[in-house]
């Protein structure tokens, strides 16, 4: 008895801190090419230590082991055993995805949960004319190296969608401006445009439809 109550002064605290840790996931957006720094609460040494992009293993560090690097993280990946943060380098559209840290004794725990969105502003902006004599033509805009894409119709200088674009955590706005039609494009790291102009596609000119 004397021996399993000398146990349970190591167990039982051990199973408690980590039966009791909860974490909710939080929302990173990152641009496109730069690095991504994941950080956690220092946990009890001697447990397993994971990180993971959806299914796929990132770093995997075993108490009393180096941490290994795993797939195609390896060579943009750094973690730093002293606070079992992760860097990744050179974010890409495909490295979005949930990330979850986990402490492994008794029991796997999530110690650490980011929801992850790589995210691009910049765009390129298309017109063509279906109505010269009055000036009406179409616009797309469509945001580089992505799936997000508006198309609008203009008549007399002012602009609509066609349909709802599904713009993905952005806005996009599309106008005629002194001759021109802008395409203004946001998102949570950065802001665009671009610009082209319309006159050329006018068999009358702007002001004397």
């Amino acid at each position: 008895m004397l021996v399993y109550g000398k146990l349970l002064n190591y167990v039982l605290p051990a199973f408690l801190m980590f039966n009791n840790l909860y974490f909710s996931s939080e929302t990173r957006f990152v641009k496109k090419g730069s690095d991504l720094l994941l950080d956690v609460d220092t946990i009890q040494k001697g447990f397993v230590f994971t990180w993971k992009c959806n299914s796929d293993v990132v770093v995997i560090f075993p108490g009393g082991s180096e941490p290994s690097v795993k797939g195609k993280y390896q060579g943009r990946a750094s973690f730093f055993k002293q606070n079992y943060s992760l860097v990744i380098r050179n974010m890409q559209h495909e490295d979005s995805g949930n990330y979850i840290a986990t402490a492994t004794g008794f029991k796997e725990r999530i110690v650490a949960d980011y929801r992850v969105t790589v995210q691009v502003s910049p765009v390129n902006l298309t017109i063509n004319s279906f109505d010269a004599q009055y000036c009406n033509f179409t616009a797309t805009c469509k945001v580089v190296d992505s799936e997000v894409s508006g198309n609008y119709r203009c008549y007399n200088q002012t602009c609509h969608p066609l349909t709802k674009p599904d713009l993905k955590d952005s806005l996009m706005t599309v106008y005629v401006q002194e001759g021109s039609v802008v395409c203004n494009h946001s998102n949570y790291v950065s802001w665009t445009n671009d610009t082209q102009p319309f006159v050329s596609l006018c068999k009358n000119k702007p002001g004397k439809i």
